[in-house]
């Protein structure tokens, strides 16, 4: 698997270059689209030089790796405060529908980029990690779990590609818990 990120920020100045470097990437992508992102431009619009950029990152698809990994992490660490009223399975869906929502070409971009650079241990491992989540208790097993888990990033993943309109509609996240519960034997 590729190096996602070359230079690890630990300063708050490397720190908030980073975050202009995500930034910008962010705004080219969602206003001239995957056409219009090379890292000349992301350099330009964070206000950083080529050189700086290729210090924290090999390429843009590596920029588009991060952005992903760290929205992912932002979204899971805010829903787990959410509190207990939420079932388990339905804070995974609604972590995976979340992802850069309010950027719908930049997450396009970023999952072709992912589905491209990551590895398929990888894949397999977030995979998982949000199966134990949509798990139920006492529902089956790992067979289960694979297919709950599959489904329901299949179904969230085509949406992204897709750009489809369901991404906006909270029927989606309600239709998915639907899909793991009754499969689950969970009543709904």
């Amino acid at each position: 698997m590729p190096q996602i990120q070359r230079r690890q920020p630990r300063q708050a100045r490397a720190l908030a270059t980073r975050d202009a470097i995500f930034e910008a990437a962010a705004r080219i992508l969602e206003e001239g689209g995957e056409a219009a992102l090379t890292t000349n431009a992301i350099a330009a619009r964070a206000g950083v030089s080529v050189g700086t950029l290729y210090e924290y990152f090999a390429d843009k698809q590596a920029i588009l790796v991060a952005i992903a990994k760290r929205e992912n992490e932002k979204v899971r660490a805010r829903l787990a405060t959410e509190g207990p009223e939420l079932s388990p399975a339905r804070l995974a869906i609604r972590a995976q529908i979340e992802i850069l929502a309010d950027r719908p070409a930049t997450r396009r971009a970023a999952l072709k980029a992912i589905l491209a650079a990551e590895s398929v241990e990888s894949l397999d491992r977030e995979a998982r990690l949000t199966g134990r989540l949509i798990q139920q208790p006492g529902g089956g097993g790992a067979l289960d779990a694979f297919v709950m888990t599959r489904a329901t990033l299949g179904v969230i993943r085509a949406a992204v590609l897709e750009s489809s309109p369901y991404l906006q509609d909270p029927r989606l996240e309600d239709a998915l818990v639907r899909l793991v519960e009754r499969y689950a034997g969970v009543d709904a």
